[in-house]
């Protein structure tokens, strides 16, 4: 049996009402809903906002119809949790450094290039943060969790072309941001 014929076996018995189907597709889930918390909300209230998102998604399995992929629903579950805790309270800067987690030192680089590529993490972080909310969460979504553009567009319940402007309008300001680093790498055009 595929991966998506186990998925869609575990929605019907979920939907049913078989604790250990809850408990398998929570525990595909857990961590990416927690990561998607943290980046939409802030470590701080990542957890609680997690675990309301992971109870949503049991209390609203049933509404799941398999138009798009389980994955897909779950992110857009969970974001709508996260939008609604924002709506309430004002969010913290939510710090991306696990994302660039996979761009380690290497024991080679000298000092220089470490503390370079270091300053270049932490405005990369910088520039991500000070983006409007909009243009932030199709940014991770997209970039950073690497959901395609019908799946960013289902999570955030707007049309496909709005995520591709969003985008769009984020990468923009993104260079506006970051040309100094480009001029410095000989990256600007």
């Amino acid at each position: 049996m595929n991966i998506l014929q186990n998925e869609r076996q575990l929605v019907k018995e979920a939907q049913a009402g078989n604790r250990k189907a809850f408990e398998a597709i929570l525990d595909a889930y857990e961590s990416r809903v927690y990561n998607l918390a943290c980046r939409m909300v802030g470590t701080r209230d990542a957890e609680d906002v997690a675990q309301d998102a992971l109870i949503e998604i049991c209390k609203s399995i049933g509404s799941f119809r398999g138009k798009s992929a389980l994955s897909t629903w779950v992110y857009r579950v969970a974001a709508n949790v996260c939008l609604e805790h924002r709506r309430r309270k004002r969010p913290e800067l939510v710090s991306l450094e696990d994302d660039f987690a996979e761009y380690k030192a290497d024991p080679s680089d000298d000092p220089v290039t470490l503390a370079v590529k270091n300053q270049l993490k932490s405005d990369v972080d910088a520039a991500i943060q000070s983006l409007p909310v909009i243009h932030r969460d199709v940014v991770v979504l997209h970039e950073l969790l690497g959901l395609t553009y019908q799946e960013c567009s289902e999570v955030l319940g707007c049309p496909v072309g709005t995520v591709k402007s969003r985008l769009s309008h984020a990468f923009v300001r993104l260079r506006e941001l970051l040309k100094e680093h480009a001029a410095e790498s000989g990256l600007e055009r």
